[in-house]
């Protein structure tokens, strides 16, 4: 370890005391960088040093500017935007708070959402040690999250709605938001509770309604209940979740078929790569050409399935197209595609089998 030597020491007592002047300040953190931090560190250092130092490239020097309580707002929430943790940390928050409660509205997005993310996937992770550790904000990420909860802008509380961290009480307050999109969010959210699914299942929103049908966390009663839904984009949503019985999955396609513009909304779930293996294996048989195109497209078409299309007689040149592109489709398909006798068709067999496996594996 090295020592520091008597001179160094004596210069941090200099800069740590508060008769230094900004330009004696300033020559010796341009002299030293670890002299810089603690300028960098010291309440007592003057604002427009602090400002002059914002601009330097070192990490700490940045990060100690960061959570000092001299530290210009306008400087403070510049640095925000990549240091949230030490712009957390900061005294004077509380005190710009009380003068100004709407500090938060007032903010720059940026910085509301590098602190949306820090607080997000590192305060509320599994890991209570992290919180532990964190327990000296002068902020509560709480309370700050709560200010984002309130903010007019409606992108951030859609993220926040989404994010798998965002602990019940939140999603509870958000499940009632004015704005569709943040409660079709809720309804996506993974861990949103079934209560609260049960709720938005009732939105007057079809939206809302459409994404409750796909989250596979709904009861099976909540899923029929949903699959006879008067709106055809609730039954689409119902088609996706990996618990919808084969049974509902065959009504719903009939009476998607029936529908004016349900060919439309069939390919749309054709080309999905979200929707169970059977769903695929079930419209591969379709009789709309443009669903069964689809499916020779997707990507996520089990082989078997592709297999089966490319051996059906006078099937449309589109779908074998597609069939022969399709980096799924089986290798002794692919080969007899290439003597197929219409040069569309033999050329995307060829091109296909010239692609590497690890190509393929990537694009699957």
């Amino acid at each position: 370890m090295k020592v520091k030597s008597p001179d160094f020491n004596s210069l941090v007592k200099e800069v740590m005391s508060d008769s230094p002047s900004i330009k004696r300040l300033q020559e010796l953190s341009q002299k030293n960088v670890e002299l810089a931090r603690l300028i960098a560190k010291n309440p007592a250092s003057p604002s427009e040093l602090l400002k002059m130092m914002a601009r330097r490239r070192d990490k700490v020097i940045l990060s100690n500017v960061t959570v000092n309580p001299n530290t210009p707002t306008e400087v403070l929430f510049q640095l925000g935007r990549r240091f949230p943790e030490q712009f957390l940390k900061n005294p004077i928050l509380s005190l710009l708070l009380l003068e100004n409660p709407k500090l938060f509205q007032e903010m720059p997005l940026s910085i509301l959402d590098s602190l949306r993310d820090y607080i997000l996937e590192r305060y509320y992770c599994s890991d209570t040690q992290t919180q532990e550790l964190e327990s000296n904000f002068m902020l509560a990420p709480d309370f700050v999250l709560q200010q984002l909860l309130q903010h007019k802008n409606h992108s951030l509380r859609c993220y926040i709605a989404r994010h798998p961290n965002t602990p019940l009480s939140f999603l509870e307050q958000l499940a009632s938001d004015n704005y569709d999109y943040v409660r079709h969010n809720v309804a996506l959210n993974p861990n949103t509770p079934v209560h609260l699914l049960e709720k938005l299942a009732e939105d007057t929103t079809t939206y809302v309604r459409h994404c409750v049908a796909k989250n596979p966390n709904i009861s099976l009663k909540l899923i029929l209940k949903l699959a006879d839904d008067a709106s055809c984009y609730v039954n689409e949503g119902v088609v996706y979740n990996p618990h919808t019985p084969a049974a509902t999955i065959d009504n719903i396609i009939d009476k998607l078929k029936q529908q004016q513009y349900g060919d439309y909304t069939l390919a749309r779930i054709a080309g999905s790569y979200d929707v169970p293996a059977y769903v695929l294996e079930k419209l591969a048989v379709c009789d709309i050409r443009r669903v069964r195109t689809y499916i020779a497209y997707n990507k996520r078409t089990p082989e078997k399935t592709l297999k089966n299309m490319a051996l059906v007689k006078d099937e449309h040149w589109l779908v074998l197209r597609e069939i022969a592109r399709n980096p799924a489709t089986p290798v002794e398909i692919l080969e007899q595609m290439t003597q197929e006798p219409r040069k569309s068709i033999r050329t995307a067999a060829e091109e296909n089998l010239s692609v590497s496996q690890k190509i393929k594996s990537f694009l699957l």
